[in-house]
């Protein structure tokens, strides 16, 4: 396994690269997660496919300088690595919040995608996204500004959820986020730059229908943050797109999810 750079502007992009196949797989990874969560697929992968698994902004390795990140610069990012690797297309992974941004940058790559693996894919329904995707922007500005010092938010949180005003499971995520400076950047760097991610469900779907793109999903019938039944339906009106249910959680890249992807 070969780790890398790539550069774009002044930021420096951590990558792995891994397997002898003829086809090129670019792979992203979730929130709070990084490049080597792909490592235990190594096995499953290496014959078919040359993987190459990026560290996002704010995470692993990844050396990012501005306090977010846009469709443009991820997009230029894939673009170097097809012109490293000398391919006209590839296949793409990506889990959790990493397949919102992958199917955020569908108008742009769609005909440039072979096959689209989504894992536990958020983007088309998450479960407690709804007011993280309809905060203003600004308002999310200037939360940025106030909680760089969170000691006080976080003593807030504690006693809203003590008097169950405030989710034991929101208190729980915003407390291990804000509670060091650097997840307090990728937090706020996710979060700032999430609009530009922002992909309507019916679009989605409607540039699966057009361009018959094969997408698989995968899922662990115990999530609890994936809405099922939107993938469901709209696995239904797509002939292109197949759903595996796994028995698992959110967390689903694992030994189970390698054994399928060889089938």
């Amino acid at each position: 396994m070969k780790s890398d750079f790539l550069f774009v502007n002044a930021h420096k992009t951590h990558f792995l690269k891994f397997g002898q196949g003829e086809k090129l797989l670019i792979a992203i990874h979730g929130f709070a997660d990084r490049a080597r969560m792909f490592a235990v697929l190594e096995k499953y992968l290496t014959e078919k496919y040359t993987v190459i698994a990026l560290d996002l902004p704010f995470h692993g390795q990844t050396e990012w300088q501005s306090d977010t990140f846009s469709k443009a610069e991820i997009l230029e990012i894939i673009h170097q690595i097809l012109e490293k690797e000398g391919k006209q297309k590839f296949n793409f992974m990506a889990f959790s919040f990493g397949a919102r941004i992958a199917q955020a940058m569908l108008p742009e790559l769609a005909e440039r995608i072979e096959k689209l693996y989504l894992l536990a894919p958020d983007g088309i329904k998450t479960k407690g996204m709804s007011a993280a995707n309809h905060t203003p922007i600004w308002l999310r500005r200037l939360l940025f500004r106030l909680l760089k010092n969170p000691n006080w938010f976080l003593k807030l949180l504690k006693f809203g959820s003590k008097i169950h005003v405030v989710p034991a499971m929101i208190q729980t995520f915003l407390s291990l986020n804000l509670s060091r400076p650097d997840r307090f950047r990728r937090t706020f760097g996710c979060w700032l730059s999430l609009p530009d991610f922002y992909l309507g469900r019916r679009k989605i779907q409607a540039i699966y229908q057009k361009t018959g793109l094969p997408v698989e999903i995968f899922f662990g019938e115990k999530d609890e943050m994936i809405h099922f039944k939107s993938l469901q339906k709209m696995s239904d009106k797509l002939p292109n797109m197949k759903i595996h249910v796994l028995d698992t959680g959110h967390r689903i890249v694992g030994e189970e999810l390698g054994k399928l992807l060889v089938k």
